[in-house]
């Protein structure tokens, strides 16, 4: 049903933020079977050469994709291979230098989703600890600077801006800032007791989400905020070195190693193929799996995932995209 074009793969697991609720700041994924790295330019170039129906790779999604040192040498080849490459997970944009930076744009590379929680240093650091608001926004700055000059609308670019009770006043603030960069406001809902919404109703107006937590999405919509159990159908999560992951919350189990053993066998497996199963209901989890340990698995055997709702997912345009 679902002709497979896109992948994930983690270019990086390193970053340089401490934000309070990561579990790569808190250390659970360099110890654990992520582990720190980057993804090498010899693996991208391999998993590329070796699966020609895949035409599209996301990048982001335990760390920061801009502490890969051969980003740029990943994002050519994919460029002269006509792959288009997207961090919608999230980057950081705290440490890109300008040769870096203009390769983005000469390399066409598909969108950034920039996460900024704040309109101003104060704000912004008391979640993205470590990082430099006035430094974020003058890489974007510099950044659109090369797209003038290459005339090129890519990268597209998103401001993720997580909702806090913290950071909540400042919603118009950063809608307005966002016109002047030229990016899509993407507000997002947070998924933990970390400064919780101080003004709800106010947040629901400004944000355009209808809703200020995830508790109220699932009551209003009857269904989970994100299910990226879905990913595994339209675009598996692969770790760094190799390993499937199968999705971006994975962090428990391994579900085989793609650069060694290859794309297909690995999403063909006994184990792979069982686990899809247990998604949509029709097998019972056990503890070989990522799910028995994930905290959302409880509502997807409450709700498991239909056909309907993989093409759904399939078929979603990033909010970069949306210009």
């Amino acid at each position: 049903m679902f002709h497979l074009n896109k992948i994930s793969i983690d270019a990086s697991t390193k970053c340089q933020l401490k934000c309070p609720e990561c579990s790569t700041s808190k250390g659970i994924i360099k110890n654990g079977i992520i582990g720190s790295g980057v993804l090498s330019f010899d693996y991208f170039k391999k998993t590329v050469d070796c699966n020609p129906n895949i035409n599209e790779i996301e990048l982001s999604n335990w760390g920061e994709i801009f502490l890969n040192p051969e980003l740029v040498k990943i994002m050519k080849y994919a460029y002269d291979k006509n792959i288009k490459l997207t961090a919608g997970n999230g980057v950081n944009f705290n440490s890109v230098d300008t040769n870096t930076l203009e390769a983005l744009v000469m390399y066409k590379f598909g969108y950034l989703n920039i996460s900024i929680d704040g309109a101003v240093q104060f704000t912004y650091h008391q979640y993205r600890i470590g990082g430099n608001f006035e430094k974020v926004i003058s890489n974007i700055r510099e950044l659109n600077k090369f797209k003038e000059k290459y005339k090129s609308i890519y990268p597209k670019l998103s401001w993720q801006f997580i909702l806090f009770g913290h950071n909540e006043h400042e919603i118009s603030t950063v809608k307005e800032l966002c016109k002047d960069l030229n990016m899509v406001f993407n507000p997002k809902l947070n998924h933990s007791d970390f400064s919780p919404i101080r003004n709800p109703e106010y947040v629901k107006a400004e944000s355009g989400l209808s809703v200020s937590s995830r508790e109220e999405y699932k009551e209003k919509f009857n269904k989970s905020y994100k299910r990226p159990c879905c990913q595994l159908w339209y675009s598996p999560q692969i770790n760094w070195d190799g390993e499937l992951l199968g999705c971006c919350v994975n962090k428990w189990v391994a579900l085989g190693n793609v650069f060694e053993n290859g794309l297909t066998n690995c999403l063909q497996s006994k184990q792979f193929i069982e686990l899809k199963r247990v998604l949509k209901g029709e097998l019972n989890v056990n503890e070989k799996m990522p799910c028995f340990f994930c905290p959302t698995f409880p509502q997807i055997r409450e709700q498991p995932i239909t056909d309907e709702e993989i093409l759904v997912y399939s078929k979603f345009v990033h909010p970069a995209e949306r210009q």
